[in-house]
């Protein structure tokens, strides 16, 4: 698949609200185009397109936290994230980490404790660590920082 058709798709998978009404075929078709691009495209591939798409079209905090829902109704949180603190901090950078005034559904929370503890990172395991906040995460805040940083 090219990196054009790849690019497409992600627009086409990412470029709705999350919550809007679909019926259960367009859910269905949705869910299954994600996992077509996966299979055809590849994993790496796949995510490489999509955080291009997270970066230049979600600059905004509704439109970070819309793709992070949309990136967990598709279950790609189950697949490996090669920079999992830098992934989750875009979405925190985006909202200035205003997490209640941007994030009332928790979307960050349940992203970080799934994505880190399947990347070895232990203390964002709640089994482990029941006091483990993202928005507080050292490593996410100095991956937020350096990307305000880039912003000057």
């Amino acid at each position: 698949m090219t990196t054009y058709n790849i690019n497409d798709k992600i627009k086409y998978l990412f470029d709705r609200p999350w919550d809007e009404d679909l019926s259960d075929s367009q859910e269905s078709e949705l869910l299954a185009e994600a996992e077509r691009l996966v299979n055809n495209a590849g994993w790496p591939d796949t995510y490489s397109a999509a955080i291009s798409y997270l970066h230049e079209a979600c600059v905004t905090p509704e439109a970070a936290i819309n793709f992070a829902h949309l990136f967990w109704d598709y279950g790609w949180y189950e697949k490996p994230i090669s920079d999992p603190h830098r992934f989750l901090a875009y979405f925190y950078y985006r909202i200035n980490l205003e997490v209640e005034r941007y994030d009332s559904p928790g979307i960050l929370d349940s992203l970080a404790i799934t994505i880190l503890p399947k990347a070895g990172y232990r203390e964002a395991d709640l089994m482990h660590n029941t006091q483990y906040v993202p928005e507080r995460d050292p490593k996410i805040i100095a991956e937020v920082e350096a990307l305000k940083s880039n912003d000057k």
